[in-house]
C-alpha cells in the first residue's frame, strides 16, 4: 500500500509548489479532483494547471509533469449525479475521466451515488444509478480502471443499498472508494463499523482515510446521522478509530492500492499548522502499515 493524500489537503504555502509540498509531507501520490469540465479546481492554483483533464493532451501533459518529479495519482475523484436532469451527460464525464485514469496510471475513479434530486426514493436512486454505470462499464469494457463508490452521506452509507448496487450490476470493475470514517459518521457504533469495514474491503478500490472523536460514552451508542461531525472530525491520530485495525482489514483482504488521506478537520486549524497535521496523519498509516506487515511475520 502507498499514502496518498486529496489534491484538496495538500496544503501549499506561499511560494511552494505543490510537489515541494508533498516532498516534504513525503507523499508521493495524489488524488485529484475532476469536475464536469474536466477542470481540476484544486491542482489550477496549487499547479498552474489550467485546461481539461478530458482532453487527452492536458491529461498526457498533466502525466509527464507528475512522472518527472516522482508524484503518481491514486485515483481521480468525481461528484457523479447519475439521477439528474441530463444522466447522459453524467455517463460521458465518467467515461472521459477513465481514458484520464488510463493516461496517469490512476488504477480508479471514484463515483457517487448522491443526487440533487431530492423527489426520488432510495430505490429510484439505486435504480437509476445501476442503468447509468452499466452504461460506463460497457463503454470502457477492457480498462484497467475500476470504479470507487464511496459510502457517502445519507444513501451509500447503507449497506444494504451497497449490497444491492452490487449484486445488480456483477462486474468486478466496479468496487467502493472505502472511507473508513463515514459509516461511523453515519452512526454505526464502533464494533459495527469494523464489522462493516470486514464486509466491504474485498470490494475496495481505493479508500478515504478519516477519523472522528465522540465522547467515550458515545462511542457504542447508534448516534443520528452526521452527529456534530464538525465538532468532532479530527486528525487520525486523536480518533475513536483504530487506523492500525483498519489498516489490517484492507491488508487481509488483499487490498494493495492507496491510503488517501481525507483529513476533514483542517479547516477547524489556523493555515500554517494543516502541513504538521498532515504530516501527522502520514506518520500514523506509516506506523499502521509497519505494524501490519510486523503482525505478518
Amino acid at each position: 500500500m502507498r499514502i496518498s493524500v486529496r489534491d484538496e489537503m495538500a496544503p501549499v504555502a506561499s511560494g511552494k509548489t505543490v510537489f515541494e509540498t508533498l516532498r516534504q509531507l513525503e507523499i508521493a501520490a495524489i488524488e485529484i479532483c475532476v469536475q464536469l469540465d474536466g477542470s481540476m479546481p484544486n491542482l489550477a492554483s496549487k499547479l498552474g494547471t489550467a485546461g481539461s483533464i478530458l482532453n487527452e493532451p492536458t491529461a498526457t501533459e498533466l502525466g509527464r509533469r507528475l512522472k518527472n518529479e516522482g508524484i503518481s495519482v491514486s485515483a481521480l475523484l468525481l461528484g457523479t449525479d447519475f439521477s439528474s436532469e441530463h444522466p447522459d451527460q453524467q455517463v460521458e464525464w465518467a467515461v472521459r475521466s477513465t481514458r484520464a485514469a488510463e493516461i496517469l496510471g490512476a488504477p480508479a475513479v471514484r463515483i457517487d451515488t448522491a443526487t440533487a434530486n431530492r423527489t426520488l426514493t432510495h430505490d429510484q436512486v439505486r435504480q437509476n444509478f445501476i442503468n447509468r454505470i452499466g452504461q460506463v462499464l460497457q463503454r470502457t469494457a477492457g480498462s484497467h480502471v475500476g470504479y470507487g463508490i464511496e459510502n457517502h452521506g445519507h444513501i451509500s452509507n447503507n449497506p444494504q443499498f451497497l449490497d444491492g448496487v452490487f449484486a445488480a450490476v456483477g462486474d468486478k470493475r466496479l468496487g467502493m472508494t472505502l472511507d473508513t470514517g463515514n459509516f461511523y459518521w453515519y452512526g454505526m457504533p464502533l464494533r459495527e463499523l469494523y464489522q462493516t469495514l470486514e464486509h466491504f474491503a474485498p470490494r475496495a478500490k481505493h479508500t478515504h482515510v478519516k477519523n472522528i472523536n465522540y465522547p467515550a460514552e458515545m462511542v457504542e451508542q447508534r448516534r443520528e446521522v452526521g452527529y456534530e461531525y464538525g465538532k468532532y472530525c479530527c486528525p487520525l491520530d486523536e480518533g475513536n478509530i483504530d487506523i492500525g485495525r483498519v489498516v489490517k482489514i484492507l491488508k487481509q483482504a488483499g487490498y494493495q492500492a492507496d491510503l488517501c488521506i481525507e483529513n476533514e478537520s483542517l479547516g477547524k486549524y489556523p493555515e500554517n499548522q494543516r502541513m504538521g497535521i498532515i504530516q501527522r496523519d502520514a506518520a500514523t498509516l506509516k506506523q499502521a502499515l509497519a505494524g501490519s506487515d510486523r503482525a505478518r511475520e
